[in-house]
């Protein structure tokens, strides 16, 4: 009897160590997998934003340094600056660029100025920051700085030149709506979220912008005290990737960089790690207790088992009792990991049949599970894929050769609704016997697409007016001009401006002048052919482009039309207002062969027809006699 009893102790003992062991194991697995999920799921989320950040960004400013070189090439503003060179105190030529600096405040600029050869100012409008609370310069090919004065500016000086001569500078300043509104954004991340942007500076170390934590500029070293880098210091060396460490404040923190593509600066993106694992905290405080009772319970039912007056019979009917518990128990655990994750999972049968369908596919296409299980998987599919996905299968089948299975690729699925989304789809090999099949992973990218949408249509487009901006227009006339010397024809060019425009504004205020740009916009469009481009150059000017004409009278009728159309009354924000428009015309190849000479020829046809009183419109070169003139 006492060995009896000494070997059920042992087996007790190890059977319960055994227990505590194992559920301290799946306790503390449990937790870290949550954790797991949560910093990757995070990091993700936070390299994907900074990228679309630095990308929204290096466009704008990008944008501001072409606005001000736009600015530098107009023939109108250099011949006022020539006129200055040979007589520094031209009052006509004073007063001309004066307008002309006026004018550009409306295109978003907050100050400009114009200097002579000599570097001594001319004219000067707008306010310009003097004693910024960070200066940095950027790298984009011209002397260009961004500037702190409680919001971002881009400061830019570009050399003017006059045939290879330098006459000038032009000193422009831009407020950086985009970027702001990025650090604004960022904030809905939680309270320790914080975009950061850094520049160089002594060796060693660097100057931060104001951030979404700290309202000051921060001069720092580029290392903790220990020697560890910061996380700002792997984006200024160029790399980009993500890392777990403490930062300037000494608080661990979960943080993506990168630098700003060539500009010079670096950008972090980050979060303390204690928010980014409250939410798992959260749920180890009902994960612990319920870990507790189940140890207890199966302590106690553990001792019944081997109580020495179980029969053997009761004793194996309990152990299968434990056994099908732990299998329910599993599948109950990899049901609900699969339940809870946002991505859509299905799996399907050999021949193609739905087995299962989980909450975030009901969510991504709008079916519940009981009415996609057991059927074809194609009902999810637009055509032709729809019709072609049995055929693919059966290949499958017969041959092994797959393009999808274990790839990652970009796919077209249908919701219940008929619509039609973007997703990534990875599909692996499920091997069970004799009966095998299919397990797919998406995830819907309909909000990456648009964001890329948005960046290349930002890039192309004006966005007030939503036109063709001064780089698409440049595009689609060296197109036009390819074609027209395969070809051997001919197309025109339109330069026009409006008068009255800038009176509307400043009586009315912007926002009435902008309803005004929009409805310009909107008309021009109606005047022209499908394969016409309108473009807005810039404030009230706007670029329009013939594609194909058979002769300098096709033009003349165009802009006949154009002034027509415009010279009809604008109803805006309740007023009726009339403006008038000048243009001018150059055709190609009459009038210059590149795109920068027609350009200049029909701006200076423009100011020609805006100084005559007769004639609204103007080809270059007017006074030929085979040129029609209104």
């Amino acid at each position: 009897m006492r060995i009896e009893k000494i070997d059920q102790r042992r087996i007790l003992f190890i059977a319960r160590a055994i227990l505590v062991v194992t559920a301290l194991v799946v306790g503390i697995g449990v937790f870290y997998v949550m954790k797991y999920q949560a910093e990757h799921q995070l990091i993700a989320s936070l390299q994907s934003s900074l990228d679309n950040i630095v990308m929204l960004e290096d466009t704008e400013i990008r944008h501001g340094i072409e606005k001000s070189r736009m600015i530098s090439t107009r023939p109108f503003l250099i011949a006022q600056l020539v006129k200055l060179q040979a007589h520094r105190d031209d009052p006509q030529a004073l007063a001309a660029l004066r307008r002309g600096a006026n004018s550009f405040l409306h295109t978003g600029l907050s100050g400009i100025a114009f200097y002579d050869a000599s570097g001594t100012e001319l004219v000067r409008a707008g306010d310009f920051i003097n004693r910024p609370e960070i200066s940095v310069p950027v790298n984009v090919g011209v002397d260009a700085r961004l500037l702190f004065e409680h919001r971002f500016f881009l400061h830019s000086v570009v050399t003017i030149e006059d045939r290879g001569k330098v006459i000038g500078k032009l000193v422009v300043e831009l407020p950086l709506h985009t970027l702001e509104q990025l650090f604004r954004s960022v904030r809905t991340w939680g309270k320790t979220a914080e975009l950061a942007m850094c520049a160089p500076s002594a060796e060693n170390e660097m100057s931060c912008f104001p951030s979404t934590l700290s309202d000051k500029v921060l001069h720092l070293s580029r290392t903790q005290k220990g020697g560890v880098p910061l996380p700002m210091s792997y984006a200024l060396k160029g790399e980009r990737g993500w890392v777990i460490t403490r930062d300037y404040r000494n608080k661990e923190v979960v943080a993506v960089y990168r630098p700003l593509e060539s500009l010079g600066l670096g950008m972090v993106l980050k979060i303390d790690t204690h928010e980014l694992y409250a939410p798992v905290w959260r749920q180890l405080r009902y994960l612990l207790p319920l870990l507790l009772v189940l140890m207890v319970a199966a302590l106690l039912s553990l001792r019944w088992l081997l109580a020495p007056l179980v029969a053997g019979l009761v004793k194996s009917q309990r152990e299968a009792y434990e056994a099908n518990e732990r299998l329910s128990s599993s599948e109950s655990r990899m049901r609900s990991l699969v339940e809870s994750v946002n991505e859509g999972i299905i799996s399907i049968s050999a021949a193609g049949i739905v087995e299962l369908f989980n909450p975030g596919a009901e969510r991504m296409f709008g079916y519940k599970s009981s009415e996609v299980v057991g059927r074809n998987v194609s009902m999810l599919m637009p055509e032709p894929f729809h019709s072609e996905h049995d055929a693919y299968l059966r290949r499958y089948r017969e041959t092994g050769e797959s393009q999808v299975v274990g790839h990652v690729r970009e796919v077209e699925a249908m919701r219940r609704d008929g619509s039609v989304f973007p997703a990534e789809l990875r599909v692996s090999r499920l091997d069970s016997g004799e009966h095998g099949g299919f397990i797919g992973v998406l995830h819907d990218i309909t909000r990456r697409k648009e964001i890329e949408w948005q960046v290349a249509h930002f890039a192309n487009y004006d966005p007030l007016t939503n036109l063709a901006n001064r780089r698409l227009v440049q595009d689609r006339i060296e197109q036009a001009i390819v074609r027209a010397k395969r070809v051997q024809s001919q197309f025109a060019l339109m330069f026009i401006d409006l008068d009255k425009f800038k009176q509307i504004n400043d009586t009315l205020g912007h926002d009435a002048g902008d309803q005004l740009l929009q409805a310009v916009a909107r008309r021009l469009t109606t005047c022209l052919r499908g394969e016409d481009t309108v473009g807005r150059q810039g404030g009230d000017e706007f670029i329009v482009l013939l594609a194909r004409i058979k002769s300098v009278d096709d033009a003349a009728t165009v802009a006949r039309k154009i002034i027509e159309s415009l010279t009809r009354p604008f109803s805006i924000m309740g007023h009726d207002l009339l403006i008038d428009a000048s243009i001018g015309i150059a055709t190609y190849p009459r009038d210059g062969t590149d795109f920068e000479e027609l350009l200049r020829h029909s701006d200076d046809a423009m100011y020609s027809a805006k100084q005559s009183s007769t004639q609204r419109y103007r080809f270059f070169q007017s006074m030929s006699n085979d040129v029609p003139q209104e």
